[in-house]
């Protein structure tokens, strides 16, 4: 049979895309787009968290700084209870909603030590708070030390009485739902009562600052022992409702102060 010819400067035409060939290639794009968004949220998140650590780090630097100008004595973990509160949520200190201006960070005795606004909130807040971070309750004259029916050796007043400060957690980032975090930060050493509740913002870490200085992003577990709902969920009833038993309650329990219940008889 005889070939077909083309005409003299005409070149057979090329083949085009075919439509399952043109979907693969836009589903290859589409999977390396999400594969991006995907990479870039996780580092967002990373460095977001960086800066949440490094936060309470500075206010760690800032604490010392205070007990070393202060014969060894720390500040008050409260907000409105003492004149050496770090914090003085009190009168015209307070806006609308029981919210705290900005006067309650700058009228604190920390303040001389930190200087700025921005060392007071984490960048996962996503309340209208100016303050995201908590001092244990346990220390100086904090609520925690008498409150709850605690023994006097809760109450720390001084870095001597600090048996291990490593395993001793003394920055929070907390979220209360009053308005601002009111007072120090502490949960029930007797039961999984979350009196006061953690940030969950930053997606599956709490942060947390130590009484040695260092700090640590802890991964939860995100479960309870009892309750089906995720701790997402639980962390956003109202404070008198979180009864959430599990291993995270477990492990923060445990770096209470005194940092080891062996110490005092169990409690």
């Amino acid at each position: 049979m005889p070939q077909r010819r083309l005409p003299e400067g005409r070149t057979t035409p090329s083949r085009g895309f075919t439509l399952v060939e043109l979907l693969v290639v836009i589903a290859m794009i589409a999977l390396l787009i999400a594969l991006v968004l995907f990479a870039v949220g996780n580092i967002q998140q990373t460095s977001k968290g960086l800066t949440c650590l490094n936060n309470q780090r500075q206010i760690m630097l800032a604490w010392d700084g205070y007990a070393t100008d202060n014969a060894g004595r720390y500040v008050a973990p409260d907000t409105n209870r003492h004149a050496y509160d770090w914090v003085r949520s009190v009168g015209a200190n307070l806006g609308a909603g029981n919210t705290e201006r900005e006067t309650a960070l700058t009228e604190g005795r920390l303040w001389p030590y930190l200087n700025e606004l921005r060392l007071y909130r984490s960048p996962f807040d996503k309340s209208n708070h100016i303050r995201t971070y908590s001092l244990s309750a346990f220390f100086s004259e904090g609520e925690g030390s008498g409150y709850w029916g605690g023994p006097p050796t809760w109450q720390i007043a001084t870095r001597s009485r600090i048996p291990k400060p490593g395993e001793t957690i003394c920055v929070v980032a907390e979220f209360d739902h009053r308005g601002h975090n009111i007072n120090g930060w502490g949960i029930s050493p007797y039961g999984p009562d979350w009196i006061d509740k953690l940030m969950i913002w930053d997606t599956g870490h709490f942060n947390f600052a130590y009484a040695d200085g260092h700090v640590e992003r802890y991964t939860w577990a995100g479960t309870s022992y009892t309750d089906p709902a995720p701790i997402e969920e639980a962390f956003m009833r109202l404070q008198t409702n979180v009864y959430y038993p599990g291993p995270d309650w477990d492990w923060i329990s445990k770096r209470l102060f005194p940092g080891s219940r062996e110490l005092y008889g169990g409690w």
